[in-house]
């Protein structure tokens, strides 16, 4: 499993664990050369909406799951995702906590490569099989800030504008 922490922004957080930002964003080179480009998370979303659903970790650790991804929605931009921390769990709380006082302030994404191809020195990822999002203390791009402290209201209204622009753009 490879780990990719792009720069990103956290869009909004409440106090009942809500949040949501992007889990990856595109055309931007890691730390190991490796790029996401747009299409990469197609396969993910559908693997989404038919159940398939990718873990919520804390620092990449599978003996740390911290809450669950309630929507991922690929935009031009990135990979937006929308995850409730289960504050019941004491780490959850403990995040939760260091987030809305920016003590910490990344995403980052565990994954499989399916498809790629190289080209001046990076990695050009086409299509990732998206096993977990993190939430970390040392994203790798330094503007992975955690940006507002929002209400539900507007995680539910960024996710419904998202997705309706996809909409316009299948339906033409």
């Amino acid at each position: 499993m490879k780990f990719l922490t792009p720069c990103l922004h956290i869009k909004s957080m409440q106090d009942d664990g809500e949040i949501s930002g992007y889990a990856s964003v595109f055309n931007m080179a890691d730390g190991y050369g490796d790029v996401v480009l747009k299409g990469a998370f197609a396969t993910a979303v559908n693997d989404f909406k038919s159940g398939k659903r990718p873990k919520l970790l804390w620092q990449h650790d599978v003996n740390s799951p911290i809450g669950v991804i309630e929507d991922i929605v690929e935009d031009n931009y990135g990979l937006f995702i929308g995850c409730c921390l289960l504050m019941e769990i004491p780490k959850a709380k403990e995040i939760y906590h260091l987030l809305k006082n920016k003590a910490i302030d990344g995403f980052s994404i565990g994954y499989r490569i399916r498809d790629s191809y190289f080209s001046n020195n990076n990695q050009y990822l086409t299509d990732i099989d998206l096993l977990e999002v993190s939430i970390v203390t040392f994203p790798a791009c330094q503007s992975a800030v955690v940006e507002d402290v929002k209400s539900q209201l507007y995680v539910l209204q960024k996710i419904k504008e998202i997705s309706n622009k996809l909409k316009r753009k299948i339906n033409g």
